[in-house]
This record gives C-alpha cells, sequence and structure tokens, in this order.
C-alpha cells in the first residue's frame, strides 16, 4: 500500500486536469492515473506513418495519442496520453447555443445557461481562446460554398486553443502570455497543419500547457501508463479516512502487469466516455466492487451526430493542409455545421479511413457501389490510397447536426470483439444514430467540384453503414436518485458518496458543436462545489 490520497483522477483530459488542478488550489493531495504515455512537444511523430507515436494500439506495442475503438453499431475516435483528447484534438473551443442548456435530461436542476456563464468565461481564459486570423485553401473553398448557397454569413472563423502572433512573427518564442509569467514559454503558430498529428512547435494550447502545468506546480502526482481495474469500497472508519482502494497496473508493459493498490478518500472519474463506462460496468457487473452503481448507467449515449466526409483535389495546385487544424466553420443551415480539417503535409494514413460517398442500401450492395466506383476510376483510386501528397491535396469535412439521436452502451460480447466482453453498443427504435446525413454530402460534393475533387466518406459509413465519431458523449446521466440517474447536479456518483463523474459522460445533449469547452466548463462548476480542505 502506497499513502492515501485525498482525491485520485483517472484520466489526464478536460475534465481530469481541471478537477486535478483545482483540487490541489484548494489544498488537496491528488494522484492522477492516466492510461496512456507522456508526451513533450519533440515526442509527436512528424507523420502519422509513424503509427506506432500516433494510434494507441498496445496489442502490436504502439502507444500514440489517437485511439480508435469499434462498437458494433459505430467507429470511435477518442484521445490517450498525458493531456488526454488535447493532444490530438483540432482546437476547436466555441459555445454551444441555447438548445443544450434547456435539454431535458438536467434543465429541471437549474438555470444552467446562467450557472455555466462563469465557468465558460474561466475555461476560455485558461485555453486561451482565440479567432483563427488566417484562412487558407481548404477554408476560402468552404467559404466558396456557402457563397453559392447564398449563406456566405454563416461562414466564420473558429474559435481556438492556439497561440497566434503577427504574420511575420510566426514560430516565436514568447514569455508566458497567458498568465502573468506563471506558465510555460511558448511559440506562436506557424500554420503547419500538424494540430491533430501532434503540435511539435509549441503553439498549441494543450493541457500540459496549462491546467496540468499548474496541477503539478501545486503538487499533483501525475502516473502515466497506469489503468485502473478496480474501485472497491473500504469499510466505515478507517484510520486515514480512505473510502475506496483502488486497483491499477501497467498500460504498456508486456510483463510485470501484475496489479497494484493505492487508497483514496475520494475519485473523479475522468477517463471519456469510453474508458469511464468501461470501469463502472466492471465494477458493477463483473467485480460488483460497486454493485449499486444505478441501471441507467449507459443510457443516453450521443454524438455530435456527424459524418467525416471530404474530397481530394486531382492536383497538387493547392496545398490543403496549410493552416491550423480547423480554421473555419460554416453553419448549413439550422441544424448543420461543416467544419474544414486538414492533416500536415505528409501525414496521409488517415486515407484508410476512406470510401467512396455512402449510397445506403445493405452492405453487399456498398460494397459492390464502392468496387465499380474504383473499378471504373483507377487513376482517382491511386490518388486516393497510393500516391504521395494524399494530405496536401485532402480536406475533410466533419459534419455535424444538432440532433438527439442517442443509442446505448451496455457490457457483451461483439463479433467486432471476436466474441470478447466488453462495451456493446444498442441503437434505439426512436433516435438512432444515422449512418448518412444527406445535407453533408450535398456540400462535400459541391466543395469535391470546386477543386476538381474526388469525394468521400468514411469507411465505417461508406462501407458497413456505421456513423464514425470524435465526439462520444453521455451515458452517465443526471437524476434525482438512482432510478433516475447515474450522477446527482454535482456529478456525484448515486449511492456511493466520493466517486464523482468529470468528463463527457456526464453531457446531457448534443451540443451541436466541438463538445471540449463545454466538457471544460462542466468540470470547473463541479470543482467549485468541493470545499476547500481545512
Amino acid at each position: 500500500m502506497t499513502s492515501t490520497w485525498d482525491y485520485v483522477v483517472i484520466g489526464s483530459g478536460f475534465g481530469g486536469s481541471v478537477s486535478a488542478m483545482r483540487l490541489a488550489e484548494k489544498g488537496y493531495s491528488v494522484l492522477v492515473l492516466e492510461k496512456g504515455k507522456r508526451y513533450r512537444d519533440k515526442d509527436f511523430t512528424k507523420s502519422n506513418w509513424v503509427f506506432w507515436k500516433y494510434l494507441w494500439k498496445p496489442l502490436i506495442r504502439s502507444f500514440g495519442i489517437l485511439q480508435v475503438s469499434l462498437l458494433d453499431g459505430m467507429l470511435i475516435l477518442h484521445g490517450s496520453g498525458v493531456g488526454g483528447g488535447s493532444l490530438g484534438y483540432a482546437n476547436v473551443l466555441m459555445e454551444p447555443d441555447d438548445a443544450l442548456f434547456d435539454a431535458p435530461g438536467w434543465r429541471r436542476f437549474a438555470d444552467w445557461k446562467t450557472v455555466l456563464r462563469p465557468h465558460y468565461a474561466t475555461a476560455k481564459r485558461m485555453l486561451g481562446v482565440a479567432r483563427t486570423p488566417r484562412l487558407f485553401a481548404a477554408d476560402e473553398t468552404l467559404r466558396l460554398v456557402a457563397k453559392e448557397r447564398g449563406t456566405e454569413s454563416a461562414f466564420q472563423a473558429t474559435e481556438v486553443g492556439v497561440l497566434f502572433g503577427e504574420e511575420s512573427a510566426e514560430g516565436q518564442q514568447i514569455p508566458d502570455p497567458y498568465f502573468a509569467g506563471e506558465g510555460p514559454d511558448r511559440s506562436t503558430c506557424i500554420h503547419c497543419g500538424a494540430c491533430m498529428v501532434g503540435c511539435r512547435h509549441n503553439a498549441k494550447n494543450t493541457l500540459p500547457k496549462n491546467y496540468l502545468y499548474f496541477a503539478e506546480k501545486y503538487g499533483v502526482k501525475i502516473l502515466a501508463e497506469r489503468e485502473l481495474t478496480d474501485i472497491r469500497p473500504l469499510p466505515v472508519g478507517e484510520d486515514d479516512g480512505a473510502g475506496y482502494e483502488l486497483h491499477h497496473r501497467s498500460s504498456t508493459s508486456v510483463l510485470g502487469r501484475s496489479t497494484q493498490r493505492l487508497r483514496a478518500r475520494n475519485v473523479v472519474l475522468s477517463a471519456g466516455v469510453m474508458g469511464t463506462l468501461k470501469l463502472l460496468f466492471h465494477c458493477r457487473d463483473v467485480s460488483a466492487s460497486l454493485p449499486n452503481i444505478s441501471p441507467r448507467l449507459g443510457d443516453q449515449v450521443r454524438t455530435n451526430q456527424e459524418a467525416l466526409q471530404g474530397a481530394t483535389s486531382r492536383t497538387a495546385k493547392q496545398d490543403f493542409s496549410q493552416g491550423v487544424a480547423i480554421a473555419s466553420t460554416y453553419q448549413a443551415d439550422e441544424r448543420t455545421i461543416i467544419q474544414a480539417v486538414r492533416y500536415p503535409a505528409g501525414s496521409s494514413l488517415m486515407r484508410y479511413l476512406a470510401a467512396p460517398l455512402s449510397t445506403g442500401g445493405h452492405l453487399l450492395k456498398r460494397l459492390a457501389h464502392a468496387a465499380l466506383y474504383w473499378l471504373l476510376r483507377p487513376i482517382d483510386f491511386l490518388r486516393a490510397y497510393i500516391l504521395p501528397g494524399w494530405a496536401s491535396r485532402t480536406t475533410i469535412l466533419l459534419v455535424m447536426q444538432r440532433a438527439e439521436s442517442r443509442m446505448r452502451i451496455r457490457l457483451g460480447r461483439s463479433p467486432w470483439a471476436l466474441f470478447r466482453r466488453g462495451l456493446v453498443s444498442q441503437q434505439q427504435e426512436h433516435g438512432a444514430i444515422p449512418a448518412t446525413l444527406d445535407e453533408g454530402q450535398q456540400i462535400t460534393r459541391s466543395f469535391a467540384d470546386k477543386i476538381n475533387g474526388i469525394p468521400a466518406g468514411s469507411l465505417s459509413e461508406g462501407l458497413f453503414g456505421m456513423p464514425a465519431t470524435a465526439h462520444i458523449m453521455g451515458g452517465c446521466p443526471m437524476g434525482e436518485d438512482v432510478d433516475q440517474g447515474v450522477i446527482d447536479q454535482h456529478f456525484q456518483l448515486h449511492n456511493y458518496p466520493g466517486i464523482y463523474v468529470v468528463d463527457g459522460s456526464i453531457m446531457p445533449a448534443n451540443p451541436g458543436i466541438n463538445p471540449s469547452l463545454t466538457i471544460t466548463a462542466l468540470a470547473e462548476y463541479a470543482m467549485s462545489h468541493i470545499q476547500r480542505k481545512v
């Protein structure tokens, strides 16, 4: 046994990093367990072809920052590493509209728009939110699409967590510009497009540059490459005040994976939807260490109802890799948002997740369509999958819709996991998450026409009729008691005082926009209700 911690935080993404810093600030001893590796700027790969530094797949000794999970009904992209999703996300930090705050899942508890207003302001200040100052080829093409549709006013530059300087001073190192000199020195953005592969240039405001930086400065201990496997309640009245015993093991070593234990007075679960739900299901249904977790666990899982589409230019006249990962956003209609996404030149690994735009229908029909499409266009096939320069010639269009489609996640056995027990999804009869978004396909084809491009969708959508998402949310709904929800209005687990859930699992609705800023604000709110240590 090690010493007893006041709080043990599981995960170091937007929820975990906020929790760790704010708890340490209030005088608590805090330990963070992070399944992924710690990355310094120089450790990020220069190209995602170096997949073992980009993708997280320990089975093949690959320990990167992006994890790809396949449920039987959805392809999910999520982060890994000290800093969680911030290491490889597209930096977008925009506030949702009022529909989120009026969502049925939580509106009876508070006036959330008013309650969260100061926490959004704090999150923006900590994450260094700024409007993108420069637009490039992909953005200007998206603007042309908007203009052609008569809605150019609905096109705008994004608000992102990146340090920008004057165009003449890009790549310049400067003293900490955010925290009155108390933070790390930084460098201004060079618009290289490498945000989602990992910023090697010290310009992206990842969590190790702000929340985690101060957390460690205040005494937080971060243990990377550790995976929590179980939470066991301790008898009331322990001499050290511990409430829970936590079992954890190495997430990266082949040998030495024996379970270790530590004690905590309180626990904050911030492992993201996939990590948090997996752990809670294990504790309730496998080890039975927390058997009284709500039966609502895994309900109301949702996404931004998104589709990953795009186009690859047949020529190299324009370089579509320049700019921050997402520099522009277009409100195509009252419920559809389109964002132009880029990878840096030379990072073309993600081309293998692309397929011809879906025509719908059963599996054999989709396979036949894809085979015929490429058979009749062999040169386009080479451009899409073989020839160099894909990242420089390609724009991914992230299509998101403000809609309340959702699914359930449960423990089960899936053919995708060779019938091993794990998380499986169950689409709900009403409001199932669609695999194809017609509005996005129309805009994708228009975008492709303007760049003499090859339109494409995601492999999961085009061949398997399966939606893909980079924004998985929900699964721990809020409720007044255990029959109505997994957590209360302060995000504490019903029946288990001292265990909190603070990550995307608590999102009560689809925000209609990238959720990172909202998760950060929710974490600030949760920590504001924990009293300073006496």
